[in-house]
């Protein structure tokens, strides 16, 4: 049970299946809370509107009520009547809990009755009233008054106007906040609902809360849109705690309504369906786990039987396979490593012998770079048995004169890979052999290295042959070009020549005249164009299909190629390359030719060594390649004349090469730059990124 629990597979098809059913439970989940808190909310917000506006007009009822009684008042008082209006005020008072009290002044200002009898100033609050009801003639109502006993209420204000319609004082009821605040009270949503008025200024007159009358929210986003008169939800936090409002402006007074409840308090319904499932999809998950672990067991016990007999093969414990009784795939696969164990000894053997085989010296090493096998070509090439060497490490063999000249064990322990490096190594009886040589490395599933292979090759003989080939070839390839040009020139040259010599003999006749002209025009125009694929041929100009390059790919080709001459110049070379791929739509031929002629000009201007630089970076929608040396440089005075044919500075130079470069850069639709100073020259060449849309647009 303690294998099978610790098992991989077991692991792995436990975590895949509890991470499929999680998922699948987790999008019901949060799809089925989506849709049910977006219904929920559209519930509320409904709601809220519908109470909003029922409390706005229940309010609005209320206001007008006053008005009408003030407006009552005013009319006995114009009568001059006080004992009637007195009564009748009496009476409003005492009727509606809402009025604190109601106060009638007179054209002057002074107070003429106040029910009840109250001591209150007549200073600035009173004047603003009298100030509005003197040209507007009509009821106002008042913000957020504080009276002297610091009381704080608003008024509601019903001038007297006599027969013709003149100002001769007011009648003012001042409102019982409290009250009001009671009245609104009733109409809230839940123990967290509140419901408040303001006025104009976005001062609280009226709160569920009372200790909150007075305070302003003129700068809050509720008191802000209720000043412009709008409609609508809010969702935020107001005291301090985050809610859900519905807010509306009255049309008496310009006060403005606010129906509001707390988010914790409307989405009480969603949080109980979401904790009912939540504990339903716990219990499905517990469900499902167990269900899991008993299929695991079922399957993999087998499996695990299997690799346990696979390690002690692998281990040299044994040497078969126990047969499982399953009567299933597992019972096939069984047979199967049973067959491949056999197949394997045999291929084993059969390796061996193609290893001893080969011609090369081929050695692997361990991850500290003791060698583990040592075949009959490196006896060969090194001189040494392969009893002498396995189990000793590779630097002990005297391939150098010293260590730390070993630089393919150093690559190689750098987890790097050699694809072929020209070098050289001595044998057993100091004899300097020529060789090329690969590597590559062993990584386990972590990618770490355990071990490695080196593959010398003996190339000293392979070595004098290819330098004896290239020179006869060069000489080969001049003379046959030399006779080639020589033969094709010298037969129009003839017939030109035999034209000319009719043309003198019988210049009477004008047919014969014309006809031998056109002869020497039609010789002429293919002696033109032989020149002209000569010279084609001089700069490289050979017709090639357009495809996409990959710069990257054409640097490292050619930085490869060149290694050879970089090392015999001793030239050490930077190549700075951040980029996996640079595509561009050219010809793969003429790019490496430039590139190719430049890097030649460099090596040109450093037979005393030097260091090549190579930069490929972006600039913009082009690719820049910057190829920079530390040679001799070119004086200023002559930058202008370099791109120029067959303008040198060499002895033996053509004048081409750059010539070249800048015909076919300017053909890709791209732009070669060079700069020089003493310290050596820098050429850039400046090519447009591959992009679909353009290729299409050329074609």
């Amino acid at each position: 049970m303690k294998q099978l629990l610790q098992s991989r597979i077991t692991k792995r098809y436990v975590l895949l299946t509890f991470i499929v059913i999680f998922s699948s439970l987790a999008s019901i989940y949060y799809i089925s809370m989506n849709a049910l808190n977006d219904s929920i909310r559209s519930e509320i917000k409904y709601r809220n509107q519908l109470m909003g506006k029922t409390i706005s007009t229940k309010t609005s009822f209320m206001f007008d009520k006053m008005i009408n009684d003030i407006r009552i008042i005013a009319e006995f008082a114009k009568k001059e009547n006080t004992h009637s209006y007195q009564v009748e005020m009496n009476h409003v008072v005492s009727e509606n809990p809402l009025y604190l009290f109601i106060d009638v002044i007179d054209e002057s200002r002074n107070s003429i009755a106040t029910i009840p009898n109250v001591n209150i100033s007549r200073s600035g609050q009173v004047n603003h009233i009298v100030d509005r009801l003197k040209w507007s003639k009509t009821f106002y109502i008042t913000n957020l008054l504080t009276l002297d006993d610091g009381r704080k209420t608003i008024g509601i204000a019903y001038p007297i106007l006599d027969e013709t319609g003149n100002y001769r004082g007011a009648v003012v009821a001042y409102v019982n906040l409290n009250t009001l605040s009671a009245y609104l009270s009733q109409g809230k949503i839940g123990s967290k609902g509140l419901n408040l008025l303001i006025d104009r200024n976005g001062t609280i007159i009226a709160h569920t809360n009372e200790m909150f009358i007075g305070e302003s929210l003129k700068n809050h986003p509720l008191g802000k849109n209720l000043s412009k008169f709008r409609i609508g939800i809010w969702e935020g936090t107001l005291f301090n705690e985050v809610m859900l409002t519905s807010y509306r402006p009255m049309t008496l007074g310009g006060l403005g309504l606010i129906i509001a409840e707390s988010i914790d308090q409307s989405m009480a319904p969603v949080n109980q369906v979401q904790v009912l499932l939540l504990k339903g999809f716990l219990t499905i998950l517990f469900l499902t786990y167990l269900l899991t672990m008993f299929g695991a067991f079922r399957i993999i016990k087998p499996v695990t039987t299997l690799t346990r007999q696979a390690k002690e093969y692998s281990e040299g414990q044994r040497d078969d396979f126990e047969l499982l009784h399953t009567g299933d795939e597992l019972e096939n696969l069984a047979n199967t490593m049973a067959d491949m164990a056999k197949e394997l000894k045999n291929k084993e053997r059969y390796l061996f012998n193609i290893l001893e085989s080969i011609p090369y010296g081929i050695i692997t090493m361990n991850k500290d770079g003791r060698i583990v096998t040592f075949n009959k070509g490196a006896e060969d090439l090194s001189g040494y048995a392969k009893e002498e060497v396995i189990g000793k490490c590779i630097l002990e063999l005297p391939f150098k004169r010293s260590k730390d000249e070993f630089l393919a064990w150093k690559t190689i322990k750098e987890g790097k890979e050699i694809n072929e490096l020209e070098s050289y190594i001595y044998d057993k009886y100091d004899n300097k052999h020529d060789v090329r040589i690969y590597s590559s490395v062993f990584n386990d599933e972590e990618q770490i290295m355990i071990g490695s292979i080196l593959i010398i090759r003996d190339v000293s003989d392979f070595k004098k042959m290819e330098e004896f080939v290239k020179q006869s070839e060069k000489l080969a390839s001049l003379g046959q070009l030399t006779a080639g040009i020589a033969h094709e020139i010298k037969n129009p040259l003839s017939i030109i020549q035999a034209a000319a010599e009719a043309i003198q003999l019988d210049v009477n006749d004008a047919y014969y005249v014309q006809e031998m002209t056109d002869d020497i025009l039609e010789t002429t125009d293919r002696l033109n164009r032989i020149l002209s694929e000569f010279l084609k041929l001089s700069k490289g100009e050979i017709d090639e299909e357009y495809e996409i390059v990959d710069l990257v790919a054409t640097i490292e080709e050619l930085l490869n190629l060149l290694k050879n001459k970089f090392s015999e110049q001793n030239i050490s070379v930077t190549k700075i390359i951040h980029e996996k791929e640079a595509f561009v739509f050219a010809s793969r031929g003429k790019l490496s030719q430039v590139l190719l002629n430049i890097i030649i000009n460099s090596l040109h201007a450093m037979e005393g060594g030097g260091h090549l630089s190579v930069h490929l970076s972006e600039s913009g929608t082009n690719w820049l390649v910057e190829i920079k040396d530390t040679g001799i440089g070119i004086p200023e005075s002559e930058m202008k004349w370099i791109f120029n044919p067959f303008y040198t500075t060499k002895k033996e130079g053509t004048g081409l090469g750059l010539s070249i470069a800048y015909e076919i850069t300017s053909q890709f639709g791209g732009e070669i730059q060079a700069y020089s100073d003493m310290g050596g020259t820098t050429l850039t060449v400046q090519l447009p990124k591959f992009i679909e849309e353009r290729r299409a647009l050329e074609s």
